[in-house]
């Protein structure tokens, strides 16, 4: 694409970025690169800041995966989503004729895994203290923050949640109403601990008086945690999945991550050749939509936690069966996946930082849906999430609810790795069940289509879930009737899909260009 406007100007470094859904994360990440912290301790630092100042989207209790590229290893998937309490089975809920794990229930939370992910990353990877990546974050917890406006936006629509748990109207309303853009919000209670965490480690949030606070917090509302289930908590550390596409090679975390679904889809668009139609078409909207049917179509029907369920990723993405598949898609008509009935939209942050050595690292954290449980602990300030509610009640499905499950998830970091090893794309979108989508829609928007990180990032979004399409308004007119002439159930929706961040390292030139979703408040920025 060409005459690119101003708005979709990608930043530019030639030594470190860090892009990120807010301001005050992407400048603790600077600040952490610039007093010798490498990418990994970057990126740790923003992601606590971020579960400060964006409690709608994510927090020391809720989960995280990462992909960590150190320059000259392989790339590393680490994958920090939490276990479901070892009582919690499919006998729980039937005897108790619960078919669906509700939003707010003490059961949705599962025990969260991000801070035991952030200390095992950074075990292994980090250069500074890890106690020296949470000063920003207690800082900005104690002494507060400027509320910004997709946030505040955010917080608005959560007023009936928080107002369900006491513990959260007292830190999260103000006067009884949620806080607006701009106002000042602090979480002591948080600063406090984080401050004993980053002295202690995660131990204390898993085995000491957090753990204990946690437990008792859910407890009291029916929950069925114990100190052992905690203790059970455990990152998995592995190799990325991958595949090729044009000569580069796409890395995700496996599951019980959902990342294979962006492999699938692209395959798929690589046979029905994506670039030889245009960037704003009905075609191309329309071969996005075919190709998110078919692979969560898989996704939901073979995938799930594997300790529990088996699958065969090499199968699944077999050429035989990428054909397969490919054969149910018509350009002129709409295949039929059926009702898949999917869990619906969590909420996310994701972030990407490139060092000075080009190390990279591509991560996200959640608390599921906006504001989570809406569960607040007694005394430590920490918002709980809700991912158990991704789990099945449904005895015999792959992703059903079992004890020490960890639930099929949504959130994905995604990098793109050349032929001789290097990292040439660290990127992310948000969004729940969007992301695969997402991820997708980038990846064609620069590779098939020519643009930068940011333009397409902006570039305008559709999202086929539950056989609804829903499109941004910034979607073409022609290309909604289009659709709707193809005979997709197809419209327009007041809102946006997902967020998002990039970095591309443009090897040749010797130069860092950023991305950052001008749907969230962030911003890339390099030095």
């Amino acid at each position: 694409m060409n005459n690119q406007s101003t708005k979709d100007k990608d930043a530019r470094s030639s030594n470190a970025m860090a892009a990120t859904s807010h301001p005050l994360a992407t400048e603790e990440a600077l600040k952490i690169l610039k007093i010798g912290g490498n990418a990994v301790d970057a990126s740790i630092a923003a992601s606590i800041v971020l579960s400060v100042v964006e409690p709608n989207a994510t927090s020391i209790g809720g989960d995280c995966f990462a992909i960590v590229k150190m320059d000259n290893k392989d790339p590393v998937s680490f994958n920090g989503s939490g276990l479901a309490p070892e009582k919690l089975n499919y006998d729980f809920f039937k005897d108790k004729h619960i078919d669906k794990i509700g939003l707010t229930s003490p059961h949705s939370v599962t025990i969260p895994g991000a801070l035991n992910a952030w200390e095992k990353i950074h075990k292994e990877f980090g250069k500074l203290d890890f106690e020296r990546l949470f000063l920003g974050a207690i800082d900005i917890a104690k002494n507060g923050h400027r509320v910004t406006k997709v946030v505040s936006n955010a917080w608005k629509n959560s007023l009936n949640k928080i107002n369900g748990n006491e513990n959260s109207k007292k830190i999260f309303l103000k006067n009884g109403r949620t806080y607006q853009e701009n106002e000042l919000m602090k979480n002591i209670a948080l600063g406090e601990t984080l401050e004993v965490i980053s002295k202690k480690g995660s131990k204390e949030f898993y085995e000491g008086e957090i753990a204990k606070d946690i437990i008792e917090t859910l407890n009291e509302l029916g929950g069925v945690h114990t100190f052992e289930d905690f203790s059970k908590q455990s990152t998995i550390r592995s190799d990325t999945i991958k595949s090729n596409y044009k000569g580069d090679f796409i890395h995700q975390c496996p599951p019980n991550g959902p990342g294979v679904t962006v492999l699938i889809m692209m395959k798929l668009l690589e046979k029905l050749n994506i670039q030889n139609y245009k960037f704003n078409s009905t075609e191309r909207f329309h071969l996005e939509a075919e190709v998110t049917k078919q692979a969560y179509k898989v996704k939901e029907t073979i995938l799930g936690d594997p300790n529990f369920v088996n699958f065969n990723l090499e199968k699944i993405l077999s050429d035989e069966n990428i054909e397969e598949i490919f054969n149910k898609i018509n350009l002129n008509s709409c295949s039929d996946v059926g009702d898949l009935n999917i869990p619906a939209h969590p909420e996310t942050i994701y972030l990407t930082v490139v060092d000075k050595d080009l190390n990279s690292v591509s991560i996200i954290n959640s608390v599921c849906y906006v504001f989570g449980s809406g569960i607040t602990t007694n005394k430590s300030g920490i918002l709980l999430h809700n991912r158990g509610t991704n789990f099945r009640v449904e005895n015999g499905h792959p992703n059903c609810i079992a004890g020490l499950k960890r639930p099929l998830h949504t959130i994905i970091p995604g990098m793109l790795i050349d032929k001789n090893n290097k990292a040439t794309l660290s990127y992310g979108v948000m969004g729940g069940q969007y992301q695969p989508v997402g991820q997708v829609h980038v990846l064609n928007n620069m590779i098939d289509f020519g643009m930068g990180p940011q333009e397409a990032l902006s570039f305008p979004r559709a999202f086929h879930f539950n056989n609804i399409y829903k499109l941004e308004k910034t979607v073409d007119k022609e290309i909604l009737h289009g659709l709707k002439e193809i005979g997709h159930n197809v419209g327009y929706f007041d809102g946006t899909h997902g967020g998002g961040q990039a970095i591309k390292i443009n090897r040749s030139e010797g130069d860092l260009l950023g991305g950052s979703d001008p749907r969230k408040d962030g911003y890339a920025k390099g030095y």
